[in-house]
């Protein structure tokens, strides 16, 4: 506070000069006794709550009761009708892998291509159109919203209404668990199968899993052209994982 006496009147002086009253250091304890009564009530003054203010739940309150409606439209989701397939017939789709490759199966036709010859004899012109979003929902429940791109490689996300939010007592740390025994063994795969899958479609660097507070998240990142080989490998891992106690 400035100022260098000791003691009470160090702090009381201090207030009371901070305060805009003009007291001298040498101020008899009377008169410092009147001075500190003088800055407490100044100081109950200056802190005491305005007589407008709200509280902060009854703003709350009354901000929740002005809510105003969203102008955004609700999609509207296609229904989609299964198809029934062979499940052999899916698990031959399934590319072959070699667990250790050293030469490669067909040889490069553009090895000794350079960067400044164009590689296509006749190359097509592009159809170029505007990506569209569209919303389709299958007979199970499961809602799907697409987005084609054109591009060379896809995105997919599965998305599973679960996670830490709707954890108990009982269950503490199974949404982190599921994450982490994501893409193992399934009822179909097993997870040496599983990953040597992913490693041939190179997948295996993109495919992720992560648990959130209100949702467990399945990415995998894909060339165009294995999106059907992708998706059954998602699905199974949430509805037919085996979890077995040794992974």
């Amino acid at each position: 506070f400035g100022s260098s006496h000791c003691g009470a009147n160090h702090f009381c002086l201090g207030l009371l000069g901070w305060s805009g009253l003009d007291f001298p250091p040498n101020t008899p304890g009377a008169t410092t006794l009147y001075s500190n009564i003088v800055v407490v009530n100044r100081l109950r003054r200056m802190m005491r709550a305005p007589r407008y203010a709200v509280s902060v739940p009854a703003l709350l309150r009354s901000s929740a009761s002005v809510r105003a409606a969203s102008t955004l439209p609700a999609p509207q989701f296609a229904p989609v009708k299964f198809q029934k397939e062979d499940v052999e017939a899916v698990m031959k789709e399934l590319p072959a892998f070699n667990f250790y490759e050293i030469k490669e199966p067909v040889p490069n036709p553009y090895q000794a291509s350079t960067l400044d010859r164009s590689i296509l004899l006749d190359p097509p012109s592009p159809a170029l159109a505007a990506p569209k979003t569209e919303f389709s929902k299958l007979e199970n429940g499961l809602k799907i919203v697409s987005v084609d791109k054109q591009g060379l490689t896809a995105r997919l996300g599965l998305y599973v209404n679960a996670g830490s939010r709707f954890e108990t007592s009982a269950n503490f740390g199974v949404s982190h668990m599921v994450s982490m025994m994501s893409y193992a063994s399934t009822a179909h795969l097993s997870h040496l199968r599983t990953v040597k899958t992913l490693e041939q479609l190179g997948a295996h660097g993109t495919a992720t899993c992560k648990a959130g507070r209100e949702e467990i998240v399945y990415k995998v990142d894909v060339m165009r052209e294995f999106v059907p080989l992708v998706v059954p490998l998602m699905v199974g891992n949430v509805l037919f994982p085996r979890l077995l106690p040794w992974e």
